[in-house]
């Protein structure tokens, strides 16, 4: 598995820049806006993240996507904090394959594309 085609970041998330929103439309609802930038702000946080990841050789893995107890021994030196969210940095040949088959079902239904690599049966 590649590092670099592993990506748990939205597609094209950048295209629409809801920072600029307030300036031109100054009676937007400040709920909607609030929610949007902070989509925004989030997935920029992981973006930056997750290629600091990459270029180190790691890939960020979601905390959903590991058991309890298995994220509790990586805490100490490999949790990324985005959020609310924890992502852990592993190395691809650490993955169990659960843990891959998890990773796969993620980017599926959270992120929206398709993964580039495939499950493991």
């Amino acid at each position: 598995m590649d590092v670099n085609k592993v990506s748990v970041v939205k597609q094209n998330y950048n295209e629409k820049d809801p920072r600029k929103l307030a300036y031109l439309y100054p009676s937007i609802n400040i709920v909607v806006y609030a929610k949007k930038v902070q989509e925004f702000c989030f997935y920029q946080s992981l973006d930056v993240a997750e290629d600091l990841a990459n270029r180190q050789g790691y890939l960020l893995l979601p905390y959903s996507c590991m058991h309890w107890t298995r994220a509790k021994n990586y805490a100490d030196d490999r949790k990324v904090k985005i959020g609310r969210k924890s992502f852990f940095m592993m190395k691809p040949n650490e993955l169990t394959k659960n843990e891959i088959n998890k990773l796969h079902d993620y980017i599926w239904e959270v992120v929206g594309h398709e993964p580039s690599f495939s499950k493991q049966s």
